[in-house]
């Protein structure tokens, strides 16, 4: 097994899309009762035009995972990001943090936190992100890690309405 994280540029964007679809589909899609409305969200969020606009800011930083070459998770950060539940202005977002549901549970996941927090420490001295109220996997991963919920807050995709915990930890 050979596991490469590294930070993702422009030619990766073209993964990152795939596997923001496919792993946003595998984790979530069971939730839609209108499959149009999934569709239209990962269409609109995953496209190759707004993931190029997304790479290209500064304070977006994203990370590919390879094993054995093959791209199977990515993340990104969002620096200078506060949250109304943290009282700091030294903050970021954990906006994306997926793995293929193959490569779940190898240890891949804690590999790839633990870049990004060596990352965020650089300019944050906060960290938080939301996950979904119902994602009792990713709460235990998030809380291992030192995430304690500091809120909430709800989402909507289309028709569908989300909870969210809010999640934070000190960098």
């Amino acid at each position: 097994m050979n596991i490469t994280i590294r930070i993702a540029t422009i030619e990766d964007v073209e993964d990152i899309s795939f596997l923001g679809k496919k792993t946003f589909d595998q984790s979530f899609g069971y939730l839609f009762k209108d499959k149009q409305d999934l569709s239209d969200y990962l269409e609109r969020t995953f496209s190759l035009e707004n993931l190029k606009t997304s790479i290209g800011k500064p304070h977006n930083i994203f990370w590919i995972v390879l094993y054995d070459d093959k791209p199977v998770g990515y993340a990104k950060i969002q620096l200078d990001t506060p949250s109304e539940f943290i009282a700091s202005n030294k903050v970021c977002k954990l906006q994306k943090l997926y793995l293929m549901q193959d490569y779940l549970s190898k240890g891949i996941g804690g590999q790839l936190q633990q870049l990004i927090l060596e990352k965020a420490k650089e300019s944050c001295d906060h960290i938080w992100l939301s996950v979904l109220k119902e994602n009792t996997k990713a709460l235990a991963f998030y809380q291992r890690d030192g995430y304690r919920i500091v809120g909430e807050h709800p989402f909507s995709i289309g028709k569908e309405n989300f909870e969210f915990w809010v999640m934070s930890r000190d960098l």
